[in-house]
């Protein structure tokens, strides 16, 4: 048998392998508030746990989870990610992006040979923006209701009408300006050194605002100062409870329809109110009957305290007082001005269980 010819250079060339470069992943995750409430006998906002791989933004991780419980934190849902990914096969990314140090830390505790960089996050920004938005995409108007799908009684919006049509006829807004604000305790409802302010100077809007604290209310200053910009994602520096005041044909039909089949009383047709509780991005949550009750017993002791003590707020300097004015079931609410001075009454509130 004839041997063929050898092929020059007597062995196969075989071609190199090209290498692949492996591209390195950047993840971006936070905690944030979900663009959405739970209802139910105890309603919360929820945090939503977030990661998405840059640059084509697919979410890797994500879970929905009770602020109350913190088990789950960016990192646990991180690592959970590396290895079932919402999208694409397992795989880790060689640095991540986080909006604050604290979940920095947390992320290098967990992960640490992982890098962990603080920045912006207006990928996440933007997804939960276009959540908001496909969820009200097609959406009537809220169906809005006082009873609060039964977690409020009709006796204690009652109660809470009356006081808010007496705080109505009091005007405080025609003495104190929003900017000279009360510290107000509530001892048996849980609220301590709460900063309520009184709007209505300017003959616009006709209420009260209640702040957690003097220091969210300079949070909440700060923002205002800044004129922020409302394209973008929206953090007013704190939550609010506050009393609004609404023209009878500016007041959803829902609330309208109630007050009529109860009965509930009302000053005249600019004087519909409205409770409402604000988070720190300004979307509006669910109340509970302990929101109402605080802001009655507020627009109550502060009708009261406005007839005794409101010429004390047309004077340049405000005389410190603290005082404290009681409803007809005994509940106790204390008002002192200007809201720094109760340091001079040496005031020891017993604890409560909120």
């Amino acid at each position: 048998m004839a041997k063929g010819k050898e092929k020059k250079g007597g062995k196969k060339r075989i071609g190199k392998k090209r290498k692949t470069r492996q591209r390195k992943l950047l993840w971006v995750g936070a905690r944030v508030p979900a663009p959405a409430v739970i209802t139910g006998r105890d309603p919360f906002r929820p945090d939503l746990i977030v990661w998405m791989e840059m640059p084509r933004c697919p979410v890797v991780g994500m879970e929905l989870v009770d602020p109350r419980t913190p088990k789950e934190t960016p990192a646990t849902v991180l690592i959970r990610s590396f290895s079932s990914p919402m999208v694409g096969g397992p795989r880790r990314p060689a640095k991540v992006r986080v909006p604050d140090e604290e979940t920095a830390e947390e992320t290098r505790r967990a992960v640490p040979d992982l890098e962990v960089v603080v920045g912006p996050i207006p990928e996440i920004d933007r997804l939960i923006r276009a959540m908001q938005e496909d969820m009200c995409a097609g959406e009537e108007e809220p169906a809005f209701s006082y009873l609060e799908k039964g977690r409020i009684s009709p006796q204690v919006l009652e109660s809470f009408f009356d006081a808010a049509k007496l705080l109505y006829e009091t005007a405080p807004w025609t003495k104190a300006s929003d900017m000279q604000v009360l510290r107000m305790d509530i001892p048996s409802l849980g609220v301590k050194g709460a900063c309520l302010s009184i709007l209505g100077a300017a003959g616009e809007s006709f209420g009260i605002v209640i702040f957690p604290s003097f220091t969210a209310f300079e949070r909440w200053l700060e923002v205002a100062e800044k004129a922020p910009d409302l394209s973008g994602p929206i953090d007013l520096g704190t939550s609010t409870l506050s009393l609004n005041y609404e023209r009878g044909a500016d007041l959803p039909k829902t609330l309208r329809r109630e007050i009529a089949e109860y009965g509930w009383a009302v000053a005249d047709q600019r004087a519909y109110p409205w409770v409402q509780k604000r988070d720190r991005d300004g979307m509006m949550l669910p109340l509970t009957e302990k929101d109402v009750k605080t802001v009655a017993a507020a627009a109550n002791g502060l009708a009261a305290f406005m007839v005794k003590n409101g010429d004390l707020f047309t004077k340049e300097l405000l005389e410190p007082v603290c005082e404290s004015y009681f409803d007809e079931r005994g509940l106790e609410v204390r008002f002192t001005a200007p809201y720094h001075a109760w340091e001079l009454f040496g005031i020891n509130d017993p604890p409560t269980d909120g």
